[in-house]
């Protein structure tokens, strides 16, 4: 084997290792005041298997996914598992800010990784609303699971 293909083999390698270790986009987090309170929970809909929009009281959320998460719109409503800093910060207000380890959760199903909670504007979840598939009011079991 002779240098060059030594070389550039190595630099192909370094490359692909490079763009292997790279960190994933930067998450976006809501101020504490701004997070989304999953105990207040008065309104959400399934938009589609990664897209959910929750309401509580006047401030709408846009809520989306990692990954598709099969079987989202089957009803029994939205529940969500807080990261254990946000449970170690919020206390009994449960909030979500769009942080590290924030899930959707359903009974028999593995939990779907939260990637951003985002707030929007009631015009925007109502348009959102309108086109979930499932969608439901905080009578039903939402709220944070342990």
């Amino acid at each position: 084997m002779n240098a060059r293909t030594l070389l550039t083999a190595s630099l192909l390698g370094a490359c692909a290792l490079l763009a292997a270790c790279a960190p994933g986009p930067a998450r976006k987090e809501l101020p504490y005041a701004d997070c989304l309170r999953t105990s207040q929970i008065n309104r959400w809909g399934v938009v589609d298997g990664s897209t959910f929009v929750a309401a509580n009281g006047p401030n709408y959320y846009r809520i989306k996914t990692t990954t598709d998460c099969p079987r989202a719109d089957l009803g029994g409503g939205i529940r969500f598992r807080l990261s254990n800093s946000d449970k170690a910060v919020t206390g009994p207000d449960m909030r979500m800010c769009g942080g590290i380890n924030e899930q959707i959760v359903r009974r028999d199903d593995p939990p779907c990784q939260i990637l951003s909670i985002e707030k929007i504007d009631k015009t925007a979840f109502d348009q959102l609303l309108d086109s979930s598939s499932s969608k439901g009011s905080g009578a039903g079991p939402t709220g944070s699971v342990p």
